[in-house]
């Protein structure tokens, strides 16, 4: 397997490189038209064999001269969220069905290593560049597994203002043409920065409404990869992904990331699918077990890694959405003790601790009005909380809040979080030594 420093690394050049070229092989976007390697500074890239025939182009073009310094930074500034009307094209509801259609469309041996929702094949926001030549895009990109070869791979997905482009040496090395119109470009290629190879492997889609979509695969110093040419191709050509494809009345609710705090001890290389999985096994046991237990928007079984690795969390709806349930799990934490009340450092509400037969340290908090956090447009947030921690460190919250709407005075009726007793056969799900 890749190493995961490595991977890191690829991980940050490939964004880079599929913001600059998508669509095109990573290394032949700074060809420079001679036969052998073309070299930027410490950049080395594969040669381009401009006499090459390719399948699928009448005529082939040779490569730019002299062009291409290596694009080095990835931040646009700007904030992006999701049902922006400037991009009519993507919706949450798309967003969250253009996600689930690419994990489907990936091979049955090919997995999707643990991580957080954001590292999972989930689309993003669309980046909007601005006044840049690059047009806006959402990308969904995951660690895939097959084999034992891991590989970084993004799937990019936006308008292409230019269309199809001419076929070009170096950029590809066949084109296909779907009975649909659509036109596949695809094609292998290596880098080098710092003496350090990297191969890749890319298919580009150009749907006849104007969408591009762009799979990027990037493994490190093999060539192997964990998608074949054609199985990625395939993916680039999924109809869910066209601007055009509407957005579905109903859809999987799309996952987040979500923190976790205190922050565990572990990493997110810690955890394997098979203790994600049980832990999520006993959430939903442990919610099946609850008397009337309220519906939730997505199963209470869905923990996922948070954004950091040190531990696992979901955040999901209560019923109409208005009440939140957080949960989450790590390892490490020391038992608490009850805080001073009349230490100067402490500072915030006193919680109620009990002890278990085995040693459990239970905490509950209830915020009252007097207490709640209240933003800047004067809405408050009432919560309660549990939070189990077990002598192993192992350490487990459930915390539930609800919105009082701004208003200028607090209504007659408080709206409730969970109930202490929900709250409490949550965060008691029993779970082994984390991570």
């Amino acid at each position: 397997m890749t190493d995961s420093g490595l991977l890191d690394r690829i991980r940050t050049i490939s964004v880079v490189v599929t913001i600059v070229a998508v669509g095109v092989v990573v290394a032949s976007f700074i060809p420079s038209g001679e036969t052998g390697p073309s070299t930027t500074g410490n950049f080395v890239s594969a040669p381009v064999d401009v006499s090459a025939d390719i399948p699928g182009c009448d005529t082939v073009e040779p490569p730019v001269e002299d062009e291409g310094e290596l694009f080095a930074t990835s931040s646009f500034g700007g904030d992006s969220t999701y049902d922006n009307p400037d991009f009519p094209w993507f919706t949450t509801a798309k967003a969250a069905a253009m996600s689930e259609a690419v994990r489907a469309a990936l091979p049955a041996d090919v997995e999707i290593d643990v991580a957080a929702p954001s590292n999972s094949l989930n689309f993003a926001p669309v980046t909007d560049f601005g006044d840049s030549e690059f047009d806006p895009m959402t990308t969904a990109h995951a660690e895939l597994t097959r084999d034992g070869v891991t590989a970084f791979v993004s799937v990019n997905v936006g308008p292409s203002s230019d269309g199809v482009p001419p076929c070009v040496a170096g950029a590809l090395e066949r084109r296909d043409i779907d009975a649909d119109g659509t036109v596949v470009d695809s094609g292998d290629s290596w880098y080098e920065i710092d003496g350090v190879r990297t191969y890749s492997r890319s298919a580009t889609a150009y749907r006849e409404d104007g969408t591009r979509v762009s799979v990027y695969q990037s493994a490190g110093s093999s060539p192997a990869m964990p998608l074949e040419q054609q199985e990625a191709a395939a993916i680039a050509s999924i109809p869910e992904l066209a601007m055009s494809a509407p957005s579905p009345a109903e859809s999987p609710v799309l996952q987040v990331d979500c923190s976790v705090y205190p922050p565990g001890d572990g990493t997110v290389k810690d955890l394997s699918r098979e203790a994600v999985d049980a832990a999520n096994a006993a959430f939903t046991a442990s919610w099946a077990a609850i008397r009337d237990a309220p519906a939730l928007d997505r199963p209470i079984g869905s923990l996922v890694p948070d954004g950091f690795g040190s531990g696992i969390c979901t955040d999901v709806g209560v019923g109409d959405g208005t009440i939140r349930l957080a949960v989450s799990v790590a390892g490490g934490q020391p038992l608490p003790t009850a805080p001073d009340p009349y230490d100067p450092s402490f500072y915030g509400q006193l919680p109620v601790l009990r002890t278990l037969p085995d040693g459990s340290v239970v905490e509950f908090l209830d915020t009252d009005i007097t207490q709640m956090m209240t933003s800047e447009d004067g809405t408050g947030l009432l919560s309660r909380s549990v939070t189990v921690t077990r002598p192993s460190g192992v350490q487990v919250s459930a915390r539930s809040t609800v919105e009082i709407a701004a208003g200028g005075r607090a209504p007659l009726t408080l709206p409730e979080p969970l109930s202490a007793e929900v709250l409490d056969a949550v965060a008691n799900t029993p779970i082994g030594q984390w991570p």
